[in-house]
């Protein structure tokens, strides 16, 4: 049987675009343009997948996964939005949300995501920390693009506290954030997210003496990486530790 997807948007013209793809590739879809449409479709009908927009008028799409969980609490949803509101990115993740895809998104990465849940499994939450702001940003924009869902931190104490407001499976730490170290900042989210996979990213050699580097490599699930690195190394850097959180 083909698996049934469940589209929300209130944009019809878009709407029907991405249905068409889906159906071309074998999919069954159905549609709604509201977030309460969805909500009476999800009851209605069994669904194996909702791809839902965030903000629409009426119920907003969080909104209705909250609702839709009330009489289906294992519905898989993605959630789709060309807003980056980090509160509304990590109220979505921690409601149980199996992703969060920035609008525009190539197709690809769509249909990748929507694979993934299928198979039983969304695609990895990453934190982002790093004291440079616009490396940060682009970073956090780049893992996007490629289906990750990122959240991204510029402080210590700000890391800890998304930390404590969502789980994570990867984070991607700069050793040297302010206003708390690094590896403070590790240890911290470590007590509250024991399986937890780490890059930790150093920018200037004398960060990390050899005896810390030595340390940190003898800990289970921790890579270190010095900058400028390429984007496509890190990527593939998160696939295997992805792998190593899904592994336990």
């Amino acid at each position: 049987m083909s698996p049934r997807i469940l589209l929300v948007d209130d944009n019809e013209d878009f709407l029907d675009n991405i249905k068409d793809v889906f159906e071309d590739e074998g999919y069954e879809v159905l549609t709604a343009t509201s977030g309460e449409g969805a909500v009476q479709l999800v009851k209605d009908r069994p669904v194996d997948v909702v791809v839902m927009d965030i903000k629409m008028p009426g119920m907003n799409g969080v909104e209705a996964f909250i609702e839709m969980k009330k009489f289906k609490p294992g519905v898989k949803v993605i959630m789709c939005t060309a807003y980056i509101v980090e509160a509304t990115i990590r109220r979505a993740l921690s409601e149980g949300a199996q992703a969060v895809l920035n609008k525009p998104f190539e197709m690809e990465v769509l249909f990748r995501t929507v694979e993934t849940v299928l198979e039983g499994g969304p695609p990895c939450n990453v934190l982002v920390a790093d004291r440079d702001e616009e490396f940060c940003n682009r970073l956090g924009q780049c893992l996007r693009a490629h289906g990750y869902q990122a959240v991204t931190a510029v402080y210590g104490p700000e890391a800890v506290t998304k930390a404590g407001e969502a789980s994570f499976d990867v984070l991607v730490l700069d050793k040297g954030l302010p206003l708390l170290d690094g590896l403070e900042v590790y240890d911290r989210i470590k007590k509250m997210q024991p399986n937890l996979v780490a890059a930790i990213i150093t920018g200037n050699a004398h960060e990390m003496d050899s005896r810390t580097l030595r340390d940190l490599r003898r800990k289970p699930g921790v890579v270190t990486m010095k900058k400028p690195f390429d984007e496509t190394e890190l990527i593939h850097l998160l696939q295997d530790l992805c792998f190593t959180e899904r592994q336990g």
